[in-house]
């Protein structure tokens, strides 16, 4: 499968288990082929709105640019939403940081990190 197939797959599993979760989620095809970077997911629940960027990585480690992080703290603030990383590593549920400021190096993150679980994100 593609690289892009794959993303796009592992974006809908999140919409999946966000609106299960009574979230309204709305994936934006095609985010990192924009000229202005945008989430791949806005998620809301009427209490709290989400700006995600997906990563899945088939190793144990996951690395998102200085620029990438970013444009998402950019965009979370300017939409009054919490701009969230979503990592899932092959076999491991998903895993979530929240970005409150600018970052000043690369975000790396390895699959045996503590990160924060679903139920947190969501409380």
């Amino acid at each position: 499968m593609a690289n892009y197939s794959k993303g796009a797959a592992y974006e809908r599993e999140l919409m999946e288990i966000l609106g299960l979760k009574g979230f309204a989620v709305a994936r934006i095809a095609g985010s990192g082929k924009a000229k202005v970077e945008e989430p791949d997911l806005i998620a809301g629940n009427g209490k709290l709105i989400l700006a995600i960027e997906c990563k899945y990585s088939g190793t144990k480690y996951k690395t998102v640019c200085m620029e990438q992080a970013n444009d998402l703290v950019k965009f979370s603030k300017g939409f009054g939403a919490k701009a969230i990383l979503a990592f899932r590593f092959a076999h491991c549920p998903w895993k979530f940081m929240e970005l409150q400021e600018v970052v000043i190096k690369n975000v790396s993150v390895k699959k045996t990190d503590e990160l924060m679980e679903i139920k947190k994100l969501i409380e």
